[in-house]
């Protein structure tokens, strides 16, 4: 592993989270005096992330043109370029979105209605933002657990979400250009395949962070601090009239693809322990990396991932808390090759790779330090030797976050990413490489063999919440009572003269005490 290196980083952000923000954080409790609103009534709350991150961002030492690939199987001698992309400034949305989401009681605490819609908000004003494309579903909750229809994040992606970066949302420099991936120009993310379109990408099938559409999923409700989830991306795109097996017309596959994702974990107040896996039948992942793909010959291909996750607080109630992090995933694909004269063709690929990150606050201080190392993997082909030589890389972030409150503050980041000679490892939004085809489309985005990716940038990041009807809204506040007026203090009469009460002034009780003459 070679070594990781960062140097100096600007960058600011602004975040503001109210405490409904998060979806599992419990309804604050209305003020004594102030009248609960009904559980038999529906609730709705618009929600919301911006995160425009602007940073400076180019490569250098890409594989110079002509040099021999020491991976011949998965990475010709040709498809080194030696092209680099100069520096750059440029804008990222991260993970920017907008949505609606409420509930409606149906049976106390045993049934439940909910529903959410979101949709991504390119503040960068590049992208599509589709209607409800990011998590939107419609389900059911109880004490018995959750049942969800819609599209969402996978189990596997959703393991991480909470648990590893610093910063409240998903940006250039988290953890994905290393994990969730293997590298040749891919990514951890699925985009939306119109975004890739309009991008000139071929639709990503290799990545295992993925957001699924014609999904089910059950969560569990936690127990003893236990909780899982599992998810079915239906094979909803099954070719018609195709037998998987006997004789098929030339020009068809029989494809039948479908993904199955699960999670368990266990949390408490210091230690967080989680592990998922998540299988691809006939994504053709391996097509995206340099080896067999879709074809007559090839009808299913079959892609694994397993994820691990540890994040241990140190003095997690104190102003002083450390925070260590550390993830691993082991990907695989595979796919079936029946072609006769198929010599040479990869048809697996497997790959590790690792992440971790340590985070020490100072009271309203946090510094971070973070670095990953995916390794060359291995490879298997029909007839030969299969070599992965030269398709590792490493990472590195480091950052400062001052924080306003808890939800909110300002922060120093930046990142570096070290591939090895044939590798091609890169954060996502991937750098223009090309033009497209037409001048109404966006650049094509594209990363050279064994560059190296480095970056400082500005951002900002604000969470909103806001209670639109319902038990969502915050509770009116509480009519302060009313105090009585005061008593009127007795005056002493003159000396010498009679005692004389006024009793239009006096309380009926203080002329009862006057003593009898």
């Amino acid at each position: 592993m070679r070594k990781l290196a960062t140097l100096g980083l600007v960058a600011t952000a602004i975040i503001y989270t109210s405490p409904a923000a998060a979806q599992d954080k419990p309804k604050p409790v209305p003020a004594e005096g102030t009248p609960a609103a009904p559980v038999d009534k529906p609730d709705m709350e618009i929600y919301g992330t911006l995160l425009p991150f602007f940073e400076y961002v180019g490569t250098s030492g890409a594989t110079p043109l002509g040099t021999t690939s020491p991976a011949p199987n998965l990475v010709p001698s040709g498809a080194f370029t030696g092209i680099n992309h100069s520096f750059r400034f440029r804008m990222t949305s991260g993970t920017s979105h907008f949505g609606f989401r409420g509930d409606l009681p149906i049976a106390d605490d045993w049934l439940k209605l909910i529903w959410q819609i979101e949709s991504p908000v390119p503040i960068d004003g590049e992208g599509p933002a589709f209607w409800a494309s990011r998590n939107s579903h419609v389900g059911l909750t109880g004490l018995w657990g959750t049942l969800l229809y819609g599209n969402w994040d996978t189990p596997m992606k959703v393991l991480t979400a909470t648990s590893v970066n610093p910063i409240k949302g998903g940006y250039v420099a988290d953890m994905i250009p290393i994990i969730g991936t293997a590298g040749a120009s891919t990514f951890s993310l699925n985009p939306d395949p119109i975004l890739l379109a309009a991008w000139q990408l071929p639709v990503n099938r290799a990545g295992f962070f993925r957001h699924e559409v014609n999904t089910v999923q059950y969560w569990t409700p936690t127990i003893a601090g236990f909780s899982g989830r599992v998810m079915f991306a239906a094979n909803e795109h099954r070719i018609a009239g195709v037998p998987e097996d006997g004789p098929r017309p030339l020009t068809q596959v029989a494809i039948n693809p479908y993904l199955v994702s699960a999670y368990l974990g266990w949390d408490n107040e210091w230690l967080r322990l989680r592990g998922a896996y998540e299988y691809h039948r006939d994504y053709f992942g391996l097509g995206s990396l340099g080896g067999k793909g879709e074809g007559i010959n090839t009808a299913h291909s079959k892609d694994a991932g397993v994820l691990g996750l540890a994040m241990l607080k140190i003095n997690a109630k104190s102003d002083y808390m450390t925070r260590i992090v550390v993830t691993g995933d082991y990907l695989k694909y595979h796919t079936d090759d029946t072609t006769p004269t198929g010599v040479g063709q990869v048809t697996s690929l497997s790959r590790a790779a690792v992440y971790g990150l340590v985070q020490q606050h100072f009271k309203k201080f946090s510094v971070w330090v973070a670095g990953g190392h995916a390794d060359e993997g291995n490879c298997s082909l029909r007839g030969q030797d299969c070599v992965t030589t030269g398709m590792s890389a490493d990472y590195g972030t480091v950052g400062l976050l001052y924080s306003f409150t808890k939800d909110s503050g300002v922060y120093l980041i930046g990142y570096g990413l070290w591939n090895d000679i044939a590798a091609r490892y890169s954060p996502f939004p991937i750098l223009d490489s090309n033009h497209s085809s037409a001048p109404f489309l966006p650049n094509i985005g594209e990363i050279s063999h064994g560059s190296d990716t480095r970056s400082v940038g500005l951002g900002f990041v604000h969470v909103f919440n806001v209670g639109i009807f319902g038990h969502s809204q915050p509770a009116p506040a509480a009519k302060p009572k009313e105090e009585p007026p005061p008593k009127p203090e007795a005056k002493e009469p003159p000396k010498g003269e009679a005692k004389e009460a006024d009793k239009s002034a006096e309380p009926v009780e203080t002329e009862e005490k006057q003593p009898a003459p």
